[in-house]
């Protein structure tokens, strides 16, 4: 199984509002493919964002990533977020947030 870990960090509060449409759209595909899992948390100032899906393979998840609301997101990306940050991992299952958060701090 992979995990799929993303970190997105918004512009400004302004952008909040395209966030959530257009996350609100993805989750709605992700629940018609091959993600056996997923979930979303924000920071508590909201301008940061992490969302985490699980999947059998990488087949399944770039045919979900290249198509559909997920490219029209990443291709207007630049418009919302200053910097977004992905990581894919080997595990059977989802991670806690805590654990995941640390694949995006600096050493």
């Amino acid at each position: 199984m992979i995990i799929s870990v993303t970190k997105i960090e918004l512009i400004s509060y302004s952008k909040l509002i395209a966030f959530f449409k257009f996350n609100g759209q993805i989750i709605k595909e992700l629940q018609q493919t091959q993600c056996k899992k997923h979930k979303v948390t924000g920071s508590p100032n909201l301008k940061v964002w992490y969302t985490m899906t699980l999947w059998e393979n990488e087949k399944d998840i770039n045919d979900f990533y290249k198509n559909g609301t997920h490219l029209e997101a990443m291709k207007q990306s630049k418009k919302f977020s200053s910097n977004i940050q992905s990581h894919r991992i080997q595990r059977e299952d989802l991670m806690p947030w805590k654990e995941a958060k640390k694949l995006f701090v600096k050493n």
